[in-house]
């Protein structure tokens, strides 16, 4: 292994020069080179200089099927002409009024025709800042503090959900917070409904959180979270930040058939460009509501935020939405990606590499490692919690994998999104491209 990882740095290096030559300059300028901690590789990662469709290309020249996907935000893949030529015309109109405009009404009207749990809508910058809202909502609503959320589930960079993404779970993901911004956070084991119960029994939890997109969380234990909260006066609220629109044109909450209070919305709500927005109950959305000084001063939720439902972001999410509103880019993603994920499998198995591809709907996960619940697992959703990710494989499956033109995210070992852009050519291209790099790690 040793030997190989050699190898492939020195393959990597000498391919990327300039990639090589501008993370040094940026090193210079940010800290630790990169703008996103989930851009951060070494020796260093590959720069980018335009994109269409599925396929990038960088700084040195090469081009590449790209599976990371904007942070997921891409379901309809690299400037979509649809998007770019909406976006180009409002551009001519006004970019911010910094006032009320229809091209908000009408992109609200299509989330609320397509989300469940849309009763009301409010715009964000980003998913964090819909997370913020929704944690606040919720507490006031309530009249709670605590929030209980599941063990690797992200929900953003807001203080009180900075713990559960990785052991030791109740430790902050970040140095700086104050003291007790998250004494009032529980994170707890998916999939456990025992643990779950217990967390709410109390009847002091304001909010449970869940985030569909590859947490491992069984299909049926949404309607599990559904009784209990009901159960305990406790408002659910599903992080759809992800699978908004990529499960289905209403989310996984359409998907599972549960609807939740309220919903965190980003990323593929625009097609790429920045946005956010907390969607839900209308006696819970109305927190926000401008009512009497008293509840005005004491009671009502503050939102305010200089981009909110800028003309730019609406157009785009018009545009964005009534493509996604008829379902088809949501199959032919999905599709694709079935097909990708069957290939993945077919190579390991053929290399007799331990380990398995999954995923479900347009995501796809590559497991390198033994595990005792392979021939009870229908390969959807990861039910391992003992799986052991081997940070070394998953660097060198990237690294290789870009050697051979494709692009990949690694949250849990390599993985990523597919989007409505790729085609059959570009899956074969890649499976391909796992088989050469699998022989060279292996």
């Amino acid at each position: 292994m040793l030997d190989e990882k050699l190898r492939s740095e020195e393959r990597y290096m000498a391919k990327f020069p300039k990639s090589r030559f501008l993370y040094e300059k940026a090193k210079r300028i940010f800290p630790s080179g990169i703008t996103h901690d989930g851009r951060f590789f070494l020796p260093f990662p590959i720069y980018i200089t335009h994109a269409s469709g599925s396929h990038m290309w960088d700084v040195d020249g090469y081009e590449y099927i790209d599976y990371f996907g904007g942070h997921g935000a891409l379901i309809l893949g690299h400037n979509h002409p649809s998007l770019i030529k909406t976006v180009n015309g409002q551009i001519e109109k006004g970019i911010h009024y910094g006032a009320p405009h229809q091209l908000e009404i009408e992109w609200a009207e299509l989330i609320k025709s397509l989300v469940p749990s849309a009763e009301l809508v409010q715009f964000t910058n980003s998913g964090t800042e819909a997370g913020i809202i929704g944690i606040r909502l919720a507490r006031a609503f309530t009249g709670r503090k605590k929030i209980v959320k599941f063990r690797t589930h992200f929900h953003g960079l807001s203080s009180p959900v900075m713990i559960g993404m990785r052991e030791p779970w109740d430790t902050p993901d970040s140095a700086g917070l104050a003291d007790g911004e998250v004494e009032d956070t529980v994170a707890i084991p998916v999939n456990d409904e025992k643990a779950l119960e217990d967390a709410l029994s109390g009847r002091d939890v304001a909010v449970l959180m869940v985030e569909p997109s590859n947490s491992g969380t069984s299909f049926s234990f949404y309607q599990t979270m559904r009784e209990l909260t009901k159960k305990y006066d406790t408002l659910l609220l599903f992080d759809e930040v992800v699978s908004g629109f990529r499960y289905s044109p209403g989310g996984i909450q359409q998907v599972v058939g549960v609807i939740p209070d309220l919903t965190m919305l980003g990323k593929a709500v625009a097609g790429g460009i920045p946005v956010g927005a907390i969607v839900g109950r209308a006696d819970v959305m109305n927190m926000m509501a401008f009512a009497n000084p008293e509840w005005n001063r004491y009671k009502r939720v503050s939102h305010t935020g200089t981009w909110c439902a800028n003309p730019l972001t609406c157009a785009a999410g018009i545009a964005t939405l009534k493509i996604l509103a008829t379902g088809e880019p949501q199959k032919h993603a999905s599709k694709m990606t079935s097909r990708l994920r069957e290939g993945i499998q077919r190579t390991m198995d053929e290399k007799g590499v331990s380990g398995c591809a999954y995923g479900s709907f347009s995501s796809f996960n590559a497991y390198f490692g033994e595990c005792l619940l392979r021939d009870r697992c229908d390969r959807t959703v990861c039910l391992n919690t003992s799986r052991v990710i081997r940070p070394d494989l998953t660097r060198l499956a990237i690294m290789n994998l870009a050697l051979n033109g494709v692009h990949v995210s690694g949250r849990a070992g390599p993985s990523g999104l597919v989007s409505t852009a790729h085609s059959e050519e570009d899956i074969d291209k890649t499976i391909e491209a796992f088989d050469t790099s699998l022989t060279a790690i292996f």
